[in-house]
């Protein structure tokens, strides 16, 4: 009997990390092995999930979603060593206002730094931002304001968005920097684009968040005069990969003293995951569809590669693929011409796991 690492991560839209763990898990248990359970995420929304799995808290937290409605939203804590983790998607998430009918040029990021409030009020040694599935284009204006960071002209009545981009002349940092401080405050990010230009925030993420394509070379050109204010405010140039996560916030809060972190990365530290991969004969994971940007920084592709770095048989369970997985990793399709189940996930695990360890 072999121990197998079951990484689950989530299928976005169907299935969440744990579902996903428990789903694999299902699987290689009928294969007759041992599973060792470790959600997983890459900093993206549903983090929050995979970091329960290690020992965080969720806390209820008011906030207010990114058209300006009053939410419960939640953060995580874990006490042994004070870390507190805020998601972005909880407060100004997609998936709270698709479907509403909405004009994405006043989606606020505002409920954010509610958020991290409500973190930095736990007297935490770090904070963690994790961004990822943001409904907001704003370059965190809205998050600003809500941590004392002065905007001119200042939004009249209302939450700063995208729309306070063109108009914005002047950022006082310096009330958002001292609330940020006492604390390290990592930003954690699942993407690597820039604040703007060709491959920066709008031109990769605004369309799927209501933007008309007429509107991303304006948009742009806001988030670059953006860029160029931070960079006067803080020193810090914005012209860093991962600085156009949750449309543009990341540049945001790198500017009051966040340190932009890789998420794959930092999910893993937080959760042990070496010492979980050293135990394991084998591993598997998941993932809603596997195409060439799967190795580029995602969960599932860093740990069935690191698990390959090893010597140890991986493979990444996923609802569709579309191109080969590298160094010999086996990519098994659960989902067929739909979406996947959690049984569709256990069935599959169960086949790629007897061709790992046949």
């Amino acid at each position: 009997m072999a121990v197998v690492l079951v990484a689950g991560a989530a299928l976005k839209g169907t299935i969440d990390c744990r579902a996903a763990t428990r789903a694999l898990a299902q699987g290689v248990r009928r294969a007759g092995h041992m599973p060792i359970a470790l959600p997983i995420a890459d900093g993206g929304d549903g983090s929050l999930l995979a970091l329960q799995a290690a020992g965080f808290r969720p806390r209820q937290a008011e906030t207010h979603d990114a058209l300006g409605r009053p939410v419960q939203g939640r953060i995580a804590f874990r006490t042994r060593d004070r870390v507190a983790a805020v998601e972005f998607a909880e407060a100004a998430g997609l998936w709270r206002v698709q479907g509403a009918g909405y004009d994405p040029w006043t989606c606020s990021s505002y409920g954010v730094g509610e958020l991290l409030l409500a973190a930095r009020a736990l007297e935490p040694r770090r904070i963690l931002l994790l961004l990822g599935g943001s409904a907001t284009q704003d370059g965190g204006l809205g998050m600003l304001q809500a941590l004392g960071a002065r905007l001119k002209p200042a939004p009249r009545g209302r939450f700063a968005a995208a729309r306070d981009l063109d108009p914005l002349q002047a950022i006082d940092l310096l009330p958002a920097r001292q609330l940020m401080t006492g604390f390290v405050f990592d930003v954690v990010h699942d993407v690597e684009h820039v604040l703007s230009g060709p491959g920066g925030s709008a031109y990769s993420f605004a369309l799927q968040k209501g933007f008309p394509p007429s509107d991303l070379g304006h948009l742009d050109q806001g988030l670059a005069a953006l860029g160029e204010l931070l960079r006067l405010a803080s020193g810090l140039s914005p012209d860093v990969p991962g600085a156009g996560a949750a449309g543009g916030a990341a540049a945001a809060a790198r500017a009051i003293g966040g340190r932009l972190q890789a998420g794959a990365a930092c999910i893993f530290d937080l959760v042990d995951l070496e010492a979980a991969l050293a135990r394991a004969d084998a591993v598997i994971t998941s993932e809603g569809r596997v195409d060439p940007t799967s190795w580029r920084g995602k969960a599932p592709g860093q740990v069935t590669t690191m698990a390959a770095a090893l010597g140890k048989p991986a493979a990444i369970v996923c609802g569709q693929s579309s191109g080969e997985a590298p160094g010999g990793i086996l990519c098994e399709v659960a989902g067929q011409d739909r979406a996947a189940a959690p049984a569709d996930l256990a069935r599959a695990a169960e086949r790629a796991v007897r061709q790992l360890l046949a």
